[in-house]
């Protein structure tokens, strides 16, 4: 698997990882957090003699794209070029930032777990994806979507809530440089370098746009018509996927946060759960 990679403003101390995660937590009510991470698969027209290596599961050929994501939808880390064939968690995996988030020399300088601010719960620090990828102490990920019980889709949505500024941070990009929205007449090799420019220029601009409105963030949300639920009890699953043990800890005392002193009146209702 071929993986070009780029850095692009990644923390490099534990004060500037604690103010990412601070961001997150005024942003997306998510404690804790270091970033979002996603794949996106870059369309490009069929490589000579490529085989089936570049065919993706959308039937098109592709790069594929893996980026970590701040909460004001700037690329802290880019990784591009693994084949549209590769999944997320595999491109995660063979990545210089999946290596180094597993090393237990912490070359990142990520922080000690610590507790979510204003309780006595502690945590990793972590990073928030989708299903795609592994859950570890330091990677959260929802629920399997069945059988979900309220506790449980509460979760889902207060970390799909932080997770989709991954997804946006792609769609800004998308939007600005419309090349994204065409298939690629280029070889892989020339489709690496114009996604990491792209990237680095929306940074760029993100940056400026931003200077002096360091509170933007999306209220959109921030609606509940009166519904709220206090108490509600999380049960952690016993039996299922065979996920890290440490890291279905962490899972839960999330849950019951969000379910105690860490709720937010809309999460009832965006979560499809409502008052009797």
């Amino acid at each position: 698997m071929c993986v070009c990679v780029a850095m692009f403003q990644t923390p490099s101390t534990e004060e500037e990882w604690n103010e990412v995660a601070s961001d997150f937590l005024h942003r997306w009510n998510m404690p804790n957090s270091l970033g979002a991470m996603d794949g996106k698969l870059v369309h490009v027209q069929r490589p000579a003699r490529c085989g089936g290596q570049y065919f993706n599961y959308k039937r098109t050929f592709s790069v594929n794209m893996m980026a970590v994501v701040n909460a004001s939808y700037r690329f802290m880390y880019v990784a591009v070029g693994a084949q549209g064939s590769a999944n997320d968690a595999a491109v995660f995996a063979e990545s210089n930032f999946g290596k180094a988030l597993a090393s237990t020399s912490n070359p990142l300088s990520i922080p000690p777990a610590r507790n979510i601010p204003g309780t006595t719960i502690e945590t990793p620090l972590f990073f928030v994806d989708d299903e795609a990828y592994p859950l570890k102490p330091c990677i959260m990920k929802p629920f399997n979507a069945r059988g979900l019980t309220t506790s449980e889709r509460i979760f889902n949505y207060r970390l799909s809530r932080a997770r989709r500024v991954a997804e946006n941070a792609f769609g800004i990009l998308s939007n600005r440089f419309r090349i994204f929205r065409t298939t690629m007449q280029l070889q892989p090799g020339v489709v690496c370098d114009v996604v990491m420019a792209c990237c680095a220029l929306h940074n760029y601009l993100r940056q400026k746009s931003h200077v002096g409105v360091n509170t933007e963030y999306d209220s959109s949300e921030e609606t509940d018509g009166g519904l709220y639920i206090y108490t509600v009890n999380h049960e952690a699953r016993v039996s299922g996927s065979k996920y890290n043990a440490t890291a279905k800890t962490v899972r839960d005392k999330l849950v019951r946060h969000f379910l105690g002193t860490g709720q937010i009146p809309f999460q009832w209702k965006h979560a499809n759960v409502y008052k009797n």
